[in-house]
C-alpha cells in the first residue's frame, strides 16, 4: 500500500481493542513497538499523562499497519498521573517541572531516535498528545534531523513556542485548547510552512484522541478517526 493511498484507507478505531505490537526493554524502560522492523519511516509517539492506554496503542498499530516503524516509550516508567492526581494541588506543577520536563525526557527521545536510525530508519517523525505535544514542540526546536511532528490536543504550549521549531508541524487543538492562530501564523516565514497545517476540533474535548476518549461513543470514535486521518496525511507529506 502506498502512503498516499493509506491516507484514504485508514481503518476506523475500535472501542474494544487488543494491541498487536510488542513491548521490549530499551535502556531501563519499556517501549511498545509496532510495524515492520525494516521500515525506512519511523515515528516516536509520546502518550499523554495517563501513560499506556488502549487508544494510543491502537493508534500505534494503525500506523504500523500502514508501514511505519512506531515506537511508544514508557516515558513515565509505569507511573502515570491519575485523575485523582490532577485534583491535588501542586501535583501537576511538580510533574511538569521534574520527571515530565523536557530536560528529563530529552535523553529518552535521543536514545529512541538513535535506535530507530540505527535500525535503518532514514526519516523520523513525532506525534504527541496533551503534555506530549509540548515534548514534540521542544524536540522539533532542539533536535536535528526530524522530518516533522503532529501534536493532538496539546498542552503546555506557551506563546512563541511554535515559532521556534525547525520542521513541519500539524496542530490539532480541541475546544479546550487556546487559540494558536497567531503562533501558528508565525511559521509562515519558515521554508517548510507549506507542509504545516492546523485544524481545530471545536466539537471535541481535550483528550478525545487519547486516554480520555470513549471510542465506544460513535461521535467520539468518528472524530478520533478524522484526526488520525489528518495525522496520516501529514506524515505522508513529510516522510
Amino acid at each position: 500500500m502506498s502512503f498516499p493511498a493509506a491516507c484514504c484507507n485508514t481503518p476506523p478505531v475500535k472501542a474494544d481493542y487488543t494491541p498487536k505490537g510488542h513491548k521490549t526493554t530499551v535502556g531501563e524502560m519499556q517501549c511498545y513497538f509496532a510495524g515492520p522492523t525494516d521500515s525506512k519511516r519511523a515515528i516516536l509517539v509520546n502518550y499523554d499523562i495517563f501513560g499506556f492506554h488502549a487508544n494510543v496503542l491502537q493508534l500505534c498499530d494503525i500506523l504500523g499497519d500502514l508501514g511505519y516503524r512506531v515506537a511508544l516509550p514508557d516515558l513515565l516508567r509505569d507511573n502515570p498521573l491519575t485523575e485523582n492526581d490532577l485534583g491535588m494541588p501542586g501535583v501537576f506543577e511538580e510533574f511538569k517541572n521534574t520527571r515530565g520536563s523536557w530536560q528529563s525526557i530529552k535523553p529518552v527521545y535521543q536514545e529512541i531516535i538513535g535506535q530507530l536510525r540505527a535500525g535503518g530508519a532514514s526519516s523520523v517523525g513525532l506525534i504527541g498528545f496533551c503534555w506530549g505535544g509540548h515534548m514534540v514542540v521542544s524536540a522539533l526546536t532542539e533536535l536535528d534531523g526530524l522530518v516533522g511532528g503532529a501534536i493532538v490536543h496539546p498542552a503546555l504550549i506557551a506563546d512563541g513556542d511554535l515559532g521556534k521549531i525547525n520542521a513541519p508541524l500539524l496542530v490539532i487543538p480541541s475546544k479546550d485548547e487556546p487559540d494558536f492562530q497567531a503562533d501558528f501564523d508565525s511559521l509562515k516565514s519558515k521554508p517548510f510552512f507549506s507542509k504545516c497545517h492546523m485544524q481545530r476540533f471545536d466539537d471535541m474535548f481535550h483528550g478525545f484522541c487519547g486516554a480520555r476518549g470513549d471510542w465506544a461513543n460513535e461521535v467520539q470514535a468518528k472524530r478520533a478517526n478524522d484526526a488520525i486521518k489528518l495525522v496520516v496525511k501529514f506524515l505522508a507529506g513529510v516522510m
